[in-house]
């Protein structure tokens, strides 16, 4: 695995205790604040935020024994999840409709359209591409981990932020 640069990134996150520390400690702050916010408790909702963080911070010791847990769980819910999209994904591609509901391919044509776009350029990008058309990109394991770690981040501080 270490031969890639997902690889690298991969190790150098594992290494800084990313999958054992830190991500158990985003789901218990996700899930405590969530489940305060759903039932307005306390009424302040920064005292929400300080108890989601606390809660997160009492479970980060344990976070090495929690890991193995969730990973599993999460590995489980990801298969079923998958084999659940592969077959909605036939059906509408069938052209097959639920009662009144539009074929989703046809309600969000620039969406499926901008998401088959990117992923002809990560396919080409991967395959080598850009040595094809003289383009020398050179990016180290430490670049691409900080760069997902900043989407991560940025995407959380955005979801969080939406009102909807």
């Amino acid at each position: 695995m270490s031969g890639s640069v997902i690889g690298q990134m991969i190790q150098n996150l594992q290494g800084l205790g990313f999958f054992a520390y830190v991500l158990p400690w985003l789901l218990t702050l996700a899930v405590v604040f969530g489940v305060l916010e759903h039932y307005d408790m306390p009424d302040s909702p920064s005292a929400r935020g300080v108890i989601a963080i606390v809660a997160a911070f009492i479970v980060l010791p344990v976070g090495n024994l929690i890991a193995p847990f969730l990973q599993d769980l999460v590995t489980g819910l990801i298969a079923i999840g998958m084999g659940a999209l592969v077959a909605i994904i036939f059906v509408e591609l069938l052209g097959y409709k639920a009662g009144e509901v539009e074929n989703i391919f046809m309600a969000h044509p620039k969406v499926f359209g901008a998401i088959m776009i990117a992923l002809a350029v990560l396919v080409f990008v991967g395959a080598g591409g850009m040595d094809l058309i003289g383009v020398d990109v050179v990016i180290t394991s430490e670049l691409v981990t900080l760069l997902a770690f900043l989407l991560v981040i940025s995407l959380g501080v955005w979801f969080i932020a939406s009102e909807e």
